[in-house]
């Protein structure tokens, strides 16, 4: 490790270098950054944040998004207004959060590749705890991973193959499948572009749909409250939005539209082989399409992820061929998925983990979560919900698309704060806050039965609540008590009918 900075940061507000963005109502803090050169051509950057006073002994490390790049101090502040020890990575290459796609720096370097995949996730953990040691003069008492999307996939890594590197681990829009994502959102976001679903025009008709199916099925976990509690549980047909002999276009769509919509939200299957390849989109998820522009051209992280995986810069997606490419693609960057349920090493060594991801994700589909959740069940737990639930849990959030958080620009409809990533949450008890949740199951051995979720009036936390709603522990559901006001979590239950894993969950 080489320390390229080290300097005392006085209380108040800081703006790093290189940021756009000031953060204010921070702690004294020493700020050390410096890079990590294992191999040849592998060039880590890392920034650490020690608070000067009120250090709490911990050491929470965040993690990053999209293709890496920059360090996300945005992730970092809220950690160390709580007294943490913090620290991100830049993945291994120079860049900035605002440009999660740009991956020029992949092209002729494996080496930089690989420390995106794997190695400066864990790099950062060894030496961020040297740089704690070295400051405080002792280690840390606990050391917790918080991140979302890539950063998700980060922290499942480590509590796949770096078991010892965090106590307790946070982790949400995880796309622990990249290669397959990714290939998702190419074969969706193809036929959006082939039957015409762009532009302004596109978002027209895929509000049509959310609407479609919201009316369709807001009623199927038994409460009309304009969410699809569940969309494993909707069957809506957009071929009902087929405009009619002198229908207003306006109001409908065309049959080829209609074969596009339903085409994504069925599983991504090899036309040749039948074979599945990755889960579909959601019912009621086309307010995250949106977000994620599926209506102005084919999907940007897997064009960038197929140019990485092929070395070529030019690579656009017009000639894409699933039966070809998809299996090319898990061939040169199965590096990035982390498909394997055997968590035995961190669940031996006492770590625990909670795992959140929005029903409505529309970057990386929530059925491959809930699909590798059984698979940790099956294999590990040998088919005992209750041995994995000891030490990893899963919460699946209504109506939230990826990496649903409450501010400026938020489309979620469900509420979408627990206190997760980016989300500020309304309490510190572990109910509201899935930080100090995790430190309650970690050092204390009570694990979060529920959590509240909250959402605000126009999304933004400055304004008034507008509803909350407890979120239950996979496969547990949220269930009305038939009287009381909707809009409270008291008027709700967790509660599985079951007490079991759907055999959707366990299936290849």
């Amino acid at each position: 490790m080489k320390i390229t900075g080290a300097e005392p940061i006085a209380a108040g507000t800081y703006q790093p270098p290189g940021s756009a963005t000031a953060f204010p109502n921070l702690p004294a803090f020493c700020r050390v950054t410096a890079t990590v050169s294992p191999v040849p051509d592998s060039s880590i950057g890392i920034e650490v944040w020690l608070p000067a006073n009120g250090w709490n002994g911990r050491y929470q490390q965040v993690g990053n998004h999209g293709w890496g790049s920059g360090i996300y101090w945005s992730e970092m502040a809220p950690q160390l207004r709580r007294g943490f020890a913090t620290a991100a990575t830049d993945d291994g290459h120079p860049g900035a959060p605002s440009r999660p796609f740009d991956v020029t720096w992949a092209f002729g370097h494996p080496a930089k590749v690989d420390d995106y995949a794997w190695r400066a996730v864990h790099e950062l953990a060894d030496n961020a705890k040297l740089l704690i040691a070295a400051f405080y003069g002792k280690r840390q008492r606990a050391a917790y991973f918080n991140g979302c999307s890539d950063g998700g996939r980060e922290g499942l890594l480590e509590a796949r193959y770096f078991p010892a590197d965090f106590n307790g681990i946070l982790i949400g829009g995880v796309p622990s499948y990249a290669t397959r994502g990714a290939t998702e959102q190419l074969v969706a976001t193809t036929n959006l572009v082939n039957s015409g679903i762009q532009g302004t025009r596109g978002v027209t008709i895929l509000n049509l749909a959310q609407a479609a199916a919201t009316k369709a099925c807001d009623g199927i976990d038994g409460v009309l409250d304009g969410l699809i509690g569940n969309p494993k549980l909707c069957h809506w047909n957009p071929h009902s939005l087929v405009c009619a002999t002198g229908q207003d276009p306006n109001t409908c769509i065309t049959p080829a539209q209609a074969d596009a919509i339903q085409a994504n939200l069925d599983p991504v299957r090899d036309p040749v082989t039948g074979k599945w390849v990755f889960s579909g989109q959601a019912r009621g998820s086309e307010f995250n399409q949106i977000a994620f522009q599926y209506n102005r051209g084919l999907a940007p992280y897997a064009i960038a992820t197929y140019q990485v995986a092929y070395n070529d810069p030019t690579w656009d997606g017009t000639k894409f061929d699933l039966h070809v490419d998809s299996p090319r693609l898990d061939r040169a960057l199965g590096i990035l998925n982390v498909t394997d349920p055997d968590l035995r090493e961190f669940a031996a060594a006492g770590g625990k983990l909670i795992q959140w991801h929005g029903w409505d994700d529309a970057a990386f589909t929530p059925g491959w979560e809930t699909k590798y959740y059984g698979k940790v069940v099956a294999s590990i737990g040998n088919g005992s919900l209750k041995d994995v639930q000891d030490f990893y849990r899963l919460f699946m959030l209504p109506e939230i698309g990826h990496c649903g958080a409450p501010g400026v620009g938020s489309t979620d409809i469900g509420p979408d704060d627990i206190g997760a990533e980016n989300q500020p949450a309304v309490s510190s008890d572990p109910e509201h806050d899935a930080v100090s949740a995790l430190l309650n199951w970690t050092e204390h051995g009570v694990a979060p039965r529920e959590f509240i979720a909250t959402k605000f009036v126009n999304n933004d936390p400055s304004q008034a609540i507008q509803m909350q709603r407890p979120v239950c522990p996979y496969p547990a559901r949220t269930i009305w008590n038939r009287s009381g006001n909707t809009s409270y979590a008291s008027s709700f239950y967790c509660g599985n009918p079951s007490g079991r894993l759907g055999d959707r969950d366990r299936a290849n």
